[in-house]
């Protein structure tokens, strides 16, 4: 089974809005924040904006930008920003860094990332593991600020909150991650990590548990936890468990289930598709789906679970190398090795 390790491109921070409902006194309507308005709504919301009420200027700002009305969008939540609402900054942040509305502005998001940070008002407390992942995102790839390993997992340890759900369960998941890369290496943070971003809740780290389960990487080998871990997040969509579950399936000489599985796996066509519906990460896909393409094709060409079938194992021989050629590479050294 091939080693959890980050992937060497992660995809620039995602232009992301963290919102609660609104509870309060008063006329303000307490409907979800990042909701569209209705006309009556909007006009409704739009009133007291005009008054100065910082909420409803935040909402009327995303309002706006999720009708694509960009310049409007940013202008009033720079009004809200300026009367100290976080979440306001917050998304600023996010859009002057993606360039979403506006021309990208690197540094510029970093430096109202970090105003969010510094924020001491209770009511947006909650913001601030959010803005330290992504800062930390910042950091690892050196977009915005200077490249560092070391400030990148000082913000992710901040975020992550030693595993309260309360964290940035992206931020705990990414550290999993981290500590299974060459340079940073460190399996027993890795499995800590991965173990309470699935708790709470991770798909990805869900995945990547029950690898190291089932490979005792960070914990001792337990073959029922991996099962469970990976049925769990298979059902959930993962594909990397799925391909992973293939694994499981054929080393445990369950022919049919591994066929079977790799089979369904292989048929995935939209890789892209399949990370914007799950939220996991693209290169995490590819080796799935390259798994459970190279583990058909050897089925098939052996006859272990499915009838042989030499050109159709060819076809998926080649599909395999297609998706992910690190990871086919990897198993094609496994086969001339007789260890698959």
């Amino acid at each position: 089974m091939a080693e959890v390790e980050v992937p060497l491109t992660l995809s620039s921070i995602k232009t992301k809005v963290v919102t609660e409902p609104v509870h309060e006194t008063g006329e303000e309507p307490s409907e979800q924040a990042d909701s569209k308005l209705d006309k009556e709504m909007f006009e409704k919301i739009k009133t007291l904006a005009l008054q100065g009420h910082t909420k409803s200027q935040f909402r009327l700002g995303m309002h706006y930008i999720q009708i694509q009305e960009f310049g409007q969008g940013i202008r009033w939540l720079e009004r809200a920003s300026s009367m100290g609402d976080m979440q306001a900054l917050f998304q600023l942040a996010n859009m002057y860094y993606d360039g979403v509305g506006t021309l990208p502005n690197l540094t510029k998001g970093v430096e109202l990332l970090k105003e969010v940070v510094s924020n001491t008002d209770p009511n947006f407390q909650y913001l601030i593991p959010h803005a330290q992942y992504n800062l930390g995102m910042a950091a690892f790839m050196g977009y915005g600020m200077k490249q560092s390993d070391e400030i990148a997992e000082h913000y992710w340890l901040l975020a992550g909150k030693e595993g309260d759900p309360d964290g940035s369960v992206a931020a705990q998941s990414q550290l999993g991650m981290f500590y299974t890369r060459r340079d940073t290496k460190d399996t027993k943070k890795a499995f800590y990590w991965h173990y309470f971003a699935a708790e709470n809740g991770s798909l990805e780290s869900k995945g990547a548990l029950g690898v190291m389960y089932y490979k005792g990487v960070g914990t001792n080998p337990d073959k029922e936890l991996a099962f469970k871990n990976l049925c769990e997040a298979s059902e959930r969509g993962s594909l990397f468990a799925q391909g992973n579950l293939v694994v499981y399936y054929y080393e445990s000489r369950l022919f049919t289930r591994a066929a079977h599985c790799a089979w369904s796996v292989a048929q995935t066509e939209s890789l892209e598709e399949s990370a914007e519906k799950t939220g996991c990460l693209l290169e995490f896909i590819r080796r799935g789906v390259a798994l459970g393409c190279f583990y058909y094709a050897r089925c098939l060409h052996t006859g272990k679970g499915v009838q042989k079938n030499d050109s159709e194992a060819q076809k998926f021989f080649n599909k395999a190398v297609s998706v992910c050629p690190e990871t086919a590479h990897e198993l094609n050294q496994k086969l001339k090795n007789d260890e698959l």
